[in-house]
């Protein structure tokens, strides 16, 4: 691969290889190493995509899979970090209360989440690229909006309290959807 699509392939797809990394470690410093074997396998494979959404999609399923390989150490699990801070700092959508609320999701409902809202991948690529079916990516998609809909229900002044702090307009407290029984 020559350097200068290398650096292009780099500067353009960072943020997203990077938060799915960080979606995967929960922190900062594990995160950027998931980030850094991600663009070395893609320096030492013969890489030719010239589709932009198929290298995206290669980047995404390989930081993922480099991601679960770390996880999988038996070392790593003794560790618990959780890097937020950090994390936050320096990042527009981490101001985003959605977004905070998918990094704190469960791993099934994490990745999926974020590649269909952020990346804006349908439920079939997500599919194609997590190695599962599309009716499942569904289904964790509306189990996972049923949970951010549960906790920010929870918790109704947390948008108004997000709003007012990114320095929007303030709405009334949000409706509770009725329940069906």
């Amino acid at each position: 691969m020559r350097l200068e699509k290398a650096e292009r392939i780099y500067q353009e797809y960072f943020a997203a290889v990077y938060s799915v990394c960080f979606l995967y470690m929960k922190n900062q410093a594990d995160a950027c190493d998931m980030v850094q074997d991600t663009f070395l396998r893609l320096l030492q494979r013969d890489f030719n995509y010239e589709d932009e959404e198929k290298t995206k999609a290669w980047l995404i399923v390989t930081a993922s899979n480099c991601c679960k390989s770390q996880l999988r150490k038996s070392w790593r699990k003794k560790q618990v970090a959780y890097d937020a801070s950090i994390h936050d700092r320096g990042r527009e959508e981490s101001d985003n209360l959605i977004l905070r609320m998918v990094e704190e999701l469960e791993e099934k409902y994490r990745l999926p989440v974020y590649l269909y809202y952020f990346e804006g991948y349908c439920s079939a690529e997500i599919a194609a690229m997590l190695h599962i079916n599309a009716s499942t990516v569904r289904s964790r998609l509306a189990k996972a909006r049923k949970l951010l809909r549960l906790e920010l229900e929870a918790d109704p002044n947390a948008a108004g309290r997000e709003k007012e702090r990114q320095g929007g307009p303030v709405q009334g407290p949000q409706k509770k959807m009725r329940k069906a029984w």
